[in-house]
């Protein structure tokens, strides 16, 4: 299927032994991908139309997140929360206090060994679960970024400038992972591949450039040659060759 402002027919009219010969491929973007969600849900919006153009990071469509944004805020309560290392701060302050009195009750003989072993390992203790409420708090605010992370997932949005091909679904449908939503492309440069005779490579290289008509009018255009492929097919004696063609007035 040839796709309306995506892909054209491309005659390469082909220098072979003092005459021209063609050679026909179809001509697409260089930069063409598909646009596939990375998360299963309810379609929640298509934000562009097939043909419009737009710059890298628009968003182009985006799945019902509002189970995720209300995990979202609970991860963010959590990681916002710092009642626990108050607490604990409080705590390791009263126990290094009550060593202080032990210790100087001790040195006037009114208090025993014991209590100055007692209210050391009280110190400990105590500094122990400040350590453990400073580690929650961390866990927590790496589950608030993880959270914040998928959310971002929900969104699908333009990898590099370009156009918007086609548009695969239809607002409201139920997706799945990976399935694909709209093709997306660049149509400053655009691409072509052929297979040709083996015979012909005698007579041009990489980087050579050839003649080509494009399209139903036959626009003439100069096309580059950009690789060519060492393997050859046996059966058909072919080599593939790839072409590039300049489209930056988007003609």
């Amino acid at each position: 299927m040839i796709r309306q402002s995506a892909l054209f027919l491309v005659c390469v009219f082909w220098p072979v032994v003092g005459f021209a010969q063609a050679i026909s491929a179809v001509l697409e973007p260089v930069q063409l991908v598909e646009i596939k969600s990375s998360v299963a849900g309810r379609l929640q919006e298509i934000a562009v139309s097939e043909g419009q153009d737009v710059v890298e990071g628009t968003l182009l469509a985006s799945i019902d997140a509002r189970v995720q944004q209300a995990r979202l805020r609970l991860a963010q309560t959590a990681a916002e929360a710092t009642g626990s290392e108050e607490r604990a701060a409080i705590v390791i302050e009263q126990a290094q206090n009550l060593y202080k009195r032990v210790e100087i009750a001790r040195k006037k003989g009114a208090a025993q060994a014991w209590e100055i072993d007692q209210s050391e390992q009280a110190v400990k203790l105590a500094e122990a679960d400040q350590k453990i409420a400073k580690e929650t708090a961390d866990q927590l605010k790496q589950q608030y970024e993880l959270e914040l992370a998928t959310l971002a997932e929900f969104s699908m949005r333009a990898p590099f400038d370009g156009t918007v091909l086609q548009v695969m679904v239809e607002k409201g449908e139920i997706i799945e992972t990976q399935v694909t939503v709209l093709e997306f492309g660049n149509l400053d440069r655009l691409k072509a591949t052929a297979f040709v005779p083996i015979d012909w490579l005698a007579d041009v290289a990489i980087g050579q450039s050839l003649q080509a008509s494009v399209g139903l009018d036959e626009t003439q255009v100069e096309i580059k040659i950009v690789s060519i492929d060492p393997r050859v097919d046996p059966a058909s004696q072919s080599v593939r060759v790839r072409f590039e063609l300049e489209n930056p007035d988007r003609t």
